[in-house]
């Protein structure tokens, strides 16, 4: 745990992704990083009670970092994109995770390497969230570098990608 400025983004596994793999992911994302506040913060439970919080000293948790717990399992397995927007939108004003991008694990993630980064394009349609794949290393500086919409929908337009759940 430490200090920071930014939120990590949440990332969620759609599927029983094997222990090694989730901390392979996780270093590589945190290895593929300039600066420590573009982290993952892997979403374990449906209630909030483990997302990294916003202290009243101004202090935040960091994302996750590997190793994870050997029990770790995720309860977003089989769970819709549209899930996955709405418990973004839902999450309580203390919780410190970016409201606009997540990250999703699916089927293919073992295979490839590969994080769908997701965009919360518009709250009141949650159904509407798009999403484009890069390796975990390149996720990081990916997420860092998104300084505006017209970038992402440019992004989207040449490499949208569906989830495979």
């Amino acid at each position: 745990m430490g200090m920071f400025t930014r939120p990590p983004f949440v990332l969620f596994a759609l599927e029983d992704i094997p222990i090694k793999t989730l901390n392979t992911l996780l270093q590589k994302a945190k290895d593929g990083s300039t600066v420590e506040q573009w982290w993952w913060y892997l979403a374990e439970v449906p209630d909030y009670r483990a997302a990294p919080q916003e202290r009243p000293d101004y202090s935040h948790d960091l994302g996750t970092e590997a190793p994870i717990k050997p029990s770790f399992s995720s309860h977003f397995v089989g769970k819709r994109l549209e899930d996955l927007t709405q418990w973004l939108i839902n999450k309580p004003p203390n919780v410190f995770l970016d409201a606009g991008f997540f990250g999703v694990l699916d089927k293919q993630t073992e295979r490839t390497g590969k994080i769908a980064i997701c965009r919360v394009n518009d709250p009141k349609e949650p159904e509407r969230a798009w999403c484009i794949q890069k390796t975990a290393a390149e996720s990081t500086l990916y997420m860092a570098g998104l300084d505006s919409i017209a970038d992402w929908n440019m992004d989207v337009q040449d490499h949208k990608y569906e989830i495979d759940i």
